[in-house]
């Protein structure tokens, strides 16, 4: 009887948990996650924190989410994935994520994959790079879109591409290296940059096409093919022989190969150089090309109706349809320009470099002192001596209303005017002499001007004694005040005092009247 009776509560128990469950997911749509190797039904597939697959693992359906998940082996997107979405997010794949279908979008979000391959045969895929994703290696042997959108600080996203394919391939993003790799691989580069592009030897009659907001900085073309758009390539090396195709915003364009023959068919160069070629290079500028610089250094011929502003030429044997704006050769060698031989002008031998003439001696003025004090109307002389005889003398003052000078001989005559400072200056002129010159000084003063002003302590708190002397011969004709204070005057000797405020007793307040 307890047997059964433990029986019965067991599948009691059960039953109830499967009931719960079921409620769960059909009554309230509450997604279980899971994680597995092999994903056939539409989903979200792994658990809230990492999960490894040991090996490989396969989605063969679309609108599937698989995340926190890593792939030790290879994950395998089949043909199966066809149209709708695969979101991969905080994935790692350290094998190789392998895209077999098509028509679809692969979205990354903080993933690391170490390789995407897309073969041959598969549709159409997108695959958009997001977050923290970085994708090491991705060859393309199908058409594809690869675009890089809202990546992380730090996050490389497609780091390196290889297209094989000749359908298609868009690019959008920051990209390291791309190659094309394969006959007639087309890449169309719609926005971004890219460190270094190569056409490799395996990719005859490729195409890149580079949109206008698109940067390269390294191009090399080791296989014949065509660079169209209006992208900006800072250099390009051209290593193979045959017709090269260039246009765009194009930076410095070298020739390194034999037999090139290199069109220029819209846009223009920073600069074209051919290198130092057994055989003749050939370049092609269209109507409306330019080319800022070209280095020939190689047997050339350069057609076309595109305009040229300066070309160096350093080898025989090159020929130019159309005028450059300057041309530099060496004088010993001949080129073809615009149909008629031309050779560079000999420089003309520099013209000697006149002897210099020899020095001129001086005229020479005694040293003058200065005169320190010239009373208004006053004058004072100065007698000059001048070397050598003969010499023409003249005299100037800086500040007529101070001084003015005379001259009457030798003798300097300076006359005040009025106070203050003027420069006098004499000059000697004399024909086959350098002239002389001497300059001294003379302060003028005004019988009013002050020529002492004492402070000493009152007798009153507060105040200063302040004693005053004026320059006049007479100083009793005149009335001095300070701040508004007259001043006593004291005839036996000359001086005018008073107290005034402390404050007040400075030489600016002195006021002199008649």
């Amino acid at each position: 009887m307890k047997k059964a009776l433990v029986v019965v509560l067991i599948l009691s128990v059960a039953l109830n948990l499967l009931l719960v469950a079921a409620i769960a997911n059909q009554s309230f749509g509450i997604p279980i996650a899971e994680a597995i190797k092999n994903i056939n039904t539409p989903g979200t597939y792994g658990p809230p924190a990492m999960e490894i697959i040991d090996g490989d693992a396969t989605i063969s359906t679309n609108e599937v989410t698989l995340q926190n998940t890593l792939i030790t082996g290879n994950l395998n997107l089949t043909g199966e994935v066809n149209q709708g979405t695969v979101t991969l997010k905080q994935v790692e794949v350290q094998g190789e994520v392998i895209i077999a279908g098509g028509n679809f979008t692969l979205k990354l979000f903080d993933c690391t994959l170490a390789e995407v391959s897309l073969p041959e045969g598969g549709g159409a895929v997108k695959i958009v790079a997001s977050g923290a994703t970085n994708v090491a290696n991705v060859s393309v042997a199908a058409e594809a879109s690869l675009q890089e959108d809202s990546l992380g600080e730090g996050a490389q996203g497609f780091k390196n591409v290889q297209a094989t394919a000749a359908n298609k391939v868009l690019l959008v993003g920051d990209f390291e290296n791309v190659d094309l790799a394969g006959k007639k691989a087309n890449v169309k580069f719609l926005k971004g940059t890219a460190v270094s592009v190569d056409i490799k030897d395996s990719a005859p009659e490729s195409v890149l096409d580079l949109a206008g907001d698109v940067l390269v900085e390294s191009l090399s073309i080791d296989a014949v093919g065509s660079i169209t758009g209006e992208g900006k390539i800072d250099a390009i090396d051209i290593n193979v022989p045959g017709l090269v195709v260039l246009q765009g915003n194009l930076g410095e364009v070298v020739c390194r190969a034999e037999g090139i023959f290199l069109e220029l068919q819209a846009g223009n160069a920073a600069k074209i150089v051919v290198t130092e070629l057994e055989h003749a290079t050939s370049i092609t500028l269209a109507e409306d090309t330019s080319v800022e610089n070209m280095e020939l250094n190689g047997r050339t011929g350069v057609t076309g109706k595109g305009s040229i502003a300066t070309v160096t030429i350093n080898h025989p044997g090159v020929t130019i349809d159309r005028i450059p704006g300057n041309i530099i050769m060496p004088e010993d060698l001949t080129a073809i320009i615009a149909g008629e031989e031309y050779k560079a002008e000999p420089k003309p031998e520099p013209e000697p470099a006149p002897k210099p003439e020899p020095p001129k001696p001086s005229v020479q003025i005694n040293k003058l002192s200065n005169i320190s004090l010239l009373m208004v109307g006053g004058a004072g002389s100065k007698a000059i001596t001048v070397q050598p005889s003969g010499v023409a003398l003249s005299v100037s003052s800086s500040n007529t209303k101070v001084a003015t000078v005379s001259l009457s001989g030798k003798t300097v005559t300076v006359t005040g005017k009025g106070s203050g400072t003027a420069t006098i200056t004499v000059k000697g002129t004399k024909s086959g002499y350098t002239s002389g010159t001497r300059t001294f000084k003379v302060t003028v003063k005004a019988p009013t001007d002050v020529k002492s002003f004492v402070v000493k302590n009152g007798l009153s708190p507060g105040k200063k004694l302040v004693l005053v002397t004026l320059y006049a011969d007479n100083p009793s004709n005149y009335k001095v005040s300070v701040a508004g204070v007259m001043l006593a005057y004291q005839g036996a000797d000359k001086t005018f005092y008073g107290e005034v405020l402390e404050a007040d007793a400075k030489q600016s307040n002195v006021k002199v009247s008649n």
